[in-house]
């Protein structure tokens, strides 16, 4: 294989379609290097042979000196067609920082010269400082460029020599230990929606990971003063591994789907009375049809559907009862899984639990989180073994902080608390990790609608930026503009008029610092994908081979067919020859079908079917905030008297919308039309 094979099959190895929105971590070993090679006879030292003679016909040197000209050459002369041709320097730089054996810890350089077949030592290489140029451009390109389609990459520098931090932070993972973490997630049940802290999540890893993962990595999960820094790469690359998991995992060579029990709370002050439910959340898409969960060692049935954002509705008994949660016990934790063993769901055990108002899932009452928030209120739930370290903890820690009078649906022996927000967590964090700060920083995109893949969103359904584990010296930037939270703390909005088809850079700063960044594009003229690009599929959903002429689809479009003119007999319930009448929101708006055409000059606010019977109104605009009745512009009397006749005179023959918002839209119509 010559250099461009190798650059371009490691280059398509690491960014594909698959990666979309993920983030992507050059992680470069020899036992890739000969998976790859393998159909060609290639090998590593094949590999090293491309890359020191890299493009044929560029200048330089030295290997650094050749990968800025190959740059250059991808930049310039090929326009950047393709991937950029500098990716196999760069993993030729990962590949050195990966080997072990005979090398210290901290010797970069001589590992280096001796893959390159140099004499083994010390001293900075030969134009090495500038390869964060390559970093910094394949970043650009791949966020940028790209868009995040092909993957995200994240340009990061770990230990204290920033030059060579670069290559040594793609290591910290194997693509092997990449694809052990689900496994791993789902024997700890960890949550993707709301995970512990990262020492609990180390703590997790390093216990239940030992077959699974490196020694190397073993050892950066124990909590060292030497390789603090690289932990916390480490740390921040599993959890976001963690928060993309869908909850999919391999055990015991059959594939399952894993998620979280968590408990729900409806607290009554007055009565002084909790009402507590379960509910499942997973990343995973929920089936069709209900799923019907089962405890261990009982066959009586439980039964939930998709609520939306990762939730279920709550679980209920056979006859749609809600299960009461109050009644297993929370020491131990409880266990579901559905009639054919795929879905697994499990309440972890634990002495404490916390809860946060559930408006912010679009749940109603508190819900159950893994992690203390930061200043924001929560709720906990208490098991008396725990009460004297936590009301210590409560009192010296938190504002706000009362414990709360429960008499009825609590389990015996549990306590409900409430705070204002926690100032500390050294009191009780050893104790009670699930009551320590998080100590990671993310940021991310949530909500909006994304466009195809990567991060391009359509521009009137933008996405917030979400900032966790931030304090008050952690400002947020788009395009060097600051932000603010505007809806609650750690979530922000784009400002109204940020440009669409830019990209944006979003940045989390402390002073000069940029901790942390993301991009994304906001997309305002979009085109359908043309003909003989879309794959096309007949009406049984099998794939069409060819351009046969016959009826077919592809999403949203569809071919082939001759589509009879839209019958409104669909829309509203009709009988015989019944009208259907088109008000606007001005008197004199108004249009009756079949016999005149819909309007194009103005909007329907209301769609009136009218018979021998009752008639019945439908809300047919867009928006109730813009569909209020206005004054009249209309000269024409006829018209004038056809909308009052149909909204006063005939409004005790048309039942009214069974929504209240509307139903008060409504009578401001009639109000109107007595007027007019």
């Amino acid at each position: 294989m010559d250099y461009f094979q190798w650059n371009n099959s490691i280059a398509a190895h690491f960014f594909k379609n698959e990666m979309a929105g993920r983030s992507v971590h050059l992680c470069v070993t020899e036992e890739l290097l000969r998976n790859i090679g393998q159909n060609y006879g290639a090998d590593l030292a094949d590999f090293i042979k491309a890359v020191k003679t890299g493009i044929i016909g560029l200048p330089g040197k030295s290997i650094c000196q050749k990968a800025l000209h190959s740059m250059d050459y991808w930049k310039y002369r090929q326009r950047q067609k393709g991937y950029p041709l500098y990716v196999g320097y760069l993993a030729l730089f990962v590949l050195a920082a990966d080997i072990e054996e005979n090398f210290a810890s901290h010797a970069y350089y001589p590992r280096l010269r001796t893959l390159l077949g140099e004499k083994p030592r010390s001293g900075n290489y030969p134009d090495f400082d500038q390869m964060k140029i390559l970093w910094e451009d394949l970043a650009r390109w791949a966020n940028e460029e790209k868009s995040g389609e092909w993957g995200i990459f994240n340009c990061f520098t770990v230990g204290k020599k920033k030059h060579i931090g670069l290559p040594q932070s793609q290591t910290l993972l194997t693509e092997k230990e990449r694809r052990a973490l689900p496994a791993i997630f789902a024997t700890t049940d960890l949550d993707p929606l709301s995970h512990p802290t990262e020492d609990t999540i180390a703590l997790f890893l390093a216990h239940h990971g030992r077959k699974q993962l490196r020694p190397r990595t073993l050892r950066l999960l124990e909590k060292t003063g030497e390789s603090d820094e690289f932990r916390q790469a480490l740390l921040e690359w599993i959890i976001d591994e963690l928060s993309g998991w869908d909850g999919t995992a391999e055990v015991s060579d059959l594939t399952h789907i894993y998620g979280l029990l968590r408990l729900g709370c409806q607290h009554d002050p007055i009565a002084k009375r909790a009402t507590i439910t379960l509910r499942c959340s997973t990343k995973h898409e929920f089936p069709e049809d209900d799923l019907f969960l089962f405890v261990e060692n009982n066959s009586h049935p439980f039964s939930c559907y998709e609520h939306g954002g990762g939730w279920s509705s709550v679980v209920a008994e056979a006859d749609r009862k809600p299960l009461d949660a109050s009644k297993f016990n929370w020491l131990q934790g409880l266990r579901m899984r559905s009639g054919d063993s795929k879905w697994y769901f499990k309440l972890p055990a634990s002495p404490i639990r916390v809860f946060v108002d559930g408006n912010s899932e679009g749940l109603p009452g508190l819900v159950e989180v893994r992690q203390l928030p930061t200043q924001k209120p929560f709720y906990l739930a208490a098991h008396e073994q725990c009460l004297k370290l936590l009301t210590e903890w409560g009192e010296s820690s938190c504002q706000g902080f009362e414990k709360l009078q429960i008499i009825d649906g609590f389990p015996s022996g549990w306590h409900l608390f409430k705070a204002a927000a926690a100032c500390s967590d050294e009191l009780i964090k050893l104790e009670y990790p699930i009551l320590a700060f998080s100590t990671n920083l993310r940021l991310e995109l949530t909500g909006g609608i994304r466009l195809e893949r990567g991060n391009k969103f359509f521009n009137f359904a933008r996405p917030k930026l979400v900032l966790q584990g931030g304090n008050e010296s952690i400002k947020v930037y788009c395009n060097d503009r600051l932000l603010n939270c505007t809806e609650a703390a750690d979530i922000y909005e784009l400002p109204a008029n940020t440009p669409a088809e830019t990209n944006l850079q979003i940045e989390a700063r402390s002073g000069e610092d940029i901790i942390k960044r993301c991009s994304l594009v906001l997309v305002e003229n979009y085109s359908l994908p043309s003909q003989s690009n879309a794959q096309q599929f007949d009406r049984f959903g099998k794939l069409q081979t060819g351009d046969n002429g016959s009826a077919g689809f592809a999403g949203a479009w569809v071919q082939g067919v001759d589509f009879p003119d839209f019958n409104f007999n669909t829309f509203l319930p009709i009988q015989g020859k019944q009208r259907i009448f088109f008000l606007g929101k001005e008197p004199g708006q108004i249009a009756i079908w079949p016999a005149e055409s819909l309007p194009t000059n103005w909007e329907p606010v209301w769609a009136i079917s009218k018979g021998r019977h009752r008639g019945q109104v439908m809300f047919c605009s867009t928006n109730v905030a813009d569909s209020q009745p206005s004054m009249s512009k209309c000269k024409d009397r006829k018209k004038m008297r056809a909308w009052k006749e149909i909204l006063w005179h005939d409004r005790k023959k048309i039942s009214p919308p069974d929504r209240s918002n509307l139903k008060v839209l409504w009578q401001q119509f009639q109000k109107e039309a007595e007027r007019v």
